[in-house]
């Protein structure tokens, strides 16, 4: 089981150093080729409710040929994803096309990867492995987005593109190390009914914590971007993000294994709540800078025992793979309420700074 959750940890520390070279561009990509802020948000918003449909897709296709196939699938869909966009210059295509096919990659990646780690991960240690899971990456990608900046600036986008298909395909090569598992998943209303019943608060967490992740990988570098003008200051912004929050995530987890966790989340909650009030009033570049790398620090906080509660709970049911489909509700909803909101403030886009204060609340639930 080690053997295999350490494969895990490679398999998604490498597609995550593929993805950060690009990811926190891809809105400012969307602006630099004059697509309005509209726009961009009509696109996260068509990709968001595509995720939730295909995520349940992806589910009925790894019950079928097995996680690791699903996973072999994700691969030349992120390709493909990545074509549409390094043509986009050349050959319009509609962004809803684009979210699609990013939803479509996303969804047989992330639904395998939470089973995978499910079935190997033991419930004593979670917090240690759910920290190694998402710390891991963080350590990879630290200066990935800052090099990723400097390549858009004075490369441009097109060589960005291409760098991060080479850096996909050869992540892709960590599949040879993983199991084959084939999940049962049963699809009964009931059963969602009484998920639902058995953790009302969890689903008002869910919320708030998908609520923060939004506004800080995708609100905060199109705020930044807007208002200094700087694809730099945007790599900056994410180098810090990653960087604050690499080192005490593995921290955050040996502690959140011997700690009670709702008391780790609601200090975290109440530190998340200051940091993005701060965001809010924060005027110039240092500030936004100083508050970046405490959200790194605080996201951990939220970020670490909170997903180390999801996955005891999937575990705790005998029901993982349900558990999964089931959590991808409050998920959605999250980001639709964020990209839903955004859309009613393109012309005061720091409001949006709100929307984890409120969503921090939530944590007090639990």
């Amino acid at each position: 089981m080690k053997k295999h959750l350490n494969a895990i940890y490679t398999m998604h520390s490498l597609n995550g150093l593929a993805g950060s070279f690009i990811g926190i561009f891809i809105p400012i990509y969307f602006l630099t080729l004059h697509y309005s802020i509209t726009q961009v948000f009509l696109y996260y918003l068509t990709y968001v409710i595509a995720l939730f449909f295909l995520f349940l897709f992806a589910s009925f296709v790894a019950r079928r040929l097995g996680l690791k196939l699903a996973f072999l699938i994700y691969f030349p869909l992120q390709l493909i994803y990545l074509g549409l966009l390094y043509t986009l210059p050349h050959t319009p295509v509609p962004l809803w096309i684009i979210a699609i096919a990013s939803a479509t990659a996303t969804g047989f990646y992330w639904y395998p990867l939470h089973l995978f780690f499910l079935s190997q991960a033991k419930k004593k240690e979670m917090g240690t492995s759910v920290s190694k899971l998402y710390a891991f990456p963080k350590f990879l990608k630290i200066a990935s987005p800052l090099i990723g900046g400097a390549i858009a600036v004075f490369g441009g986008f097109s060589l960005l593109i291409i760098i991060t298909i080479f850096l996909y395909i050869v992540s892709s090569i960590s599949l040879l190390y993983l199991p084959d598992i084939r999940p049962t998943v049963h699809f009964k209303i009931s059963l969602f009914l009484n998920l639902a019943r058995k953790y009302p608060r969890y689903l008002f967490a869910e919320i708030g914590e998908n609520i923060r992740e939004e506004i800080g990988s995708i609100i905060l570098p199109i705020v930044i971007f807007i208002t200094f003008g700087s694809i730099l200051s945007v790599g900056f912004v994410g180098t810090l993000l990653s960087g604050g929050g690499a080192l005490f995530m593995l921290l955050i987890g040996r502690y959140s294994d011997r700690l009670k966790r709702t008391n780790i989340l609601r200090f975290g909650a109440i530190l998340t709540m200051a940091i993005w009030l701060m965001f809010f009033y924060a005027q110039g570049s240092i500030p936004f800078y100083v508050l970046t790398l405490l959200e790194g620090f605080s996201g951990a906080l939220l970020l670490i025992p909170f997903n180390s509660l999801v996955y005891d709970y999937a575990q705790e049911n005998d029901a993982p793979a349900e558990f999964i489909i089931f959590r991808e509700v409050p998920v959605t909803l999250a980001r639709i309420f964020v990209y839903g909101t955004g859309l009613l403030f393109v012309s005061s886009l720091n409001y949006l700074f709100l929307l984890p204060v409120i969503g921090s609340t939530l944590f007090w639930l639990l």
